[in-house]
């Protein structure tokens, strides 16, 4: 019933095709930790695939084979993201490590 209820969203034309791959069930990074310490959930998801009012990706300079994301989720949290980021057979795929709402917010993101 919440689906039904949720507006409709425009999905990113960029992330067409990519699929996230959660860790499940440990504190040090994924899903669980994410949620445990840093109180997101889902949210990661709008971030990624929906179309934000703004939402920017680079690659970590320290970590090469990591994806850093920066954007709004629907009720306007703006979450700063780190995903492992491979192609395999084709697909781009993404592995949310962590994700928070950072203090010094848009600060925070121009700094990395």
């Amino acid at each position: 019933m919440e689906a039904y209820l949720e507006p409709t969203v425009d999905l990113h034309p960029g992330m067409t095709g990519v699929r996230v791959e959660w860790v499940e069930g440990d504190d040090r990074l994924g899903a669980l930790h994410i949620l445990r310490k840093h109180h997101v959930t889902q949210e990661v998801e709008q971030v990624l695939f929906e179309v934000p009012p703004m939402v920017e990706a680079r690659r970590d300079r320290d970590h090469p084979e990591r994806t850093l994301f920066w954007g709004a989720t629907r009720k306007d949290r703006w979450l700063f993201i780190v995903c492992e980021d491979w192609v395999q057979d084709g697909v781009r795929i993404l592995k949310p490590i962590t994700a928070f709402e950072p203090d010094e917010g848009e600060a925070y993101w121009r700094r990395q």
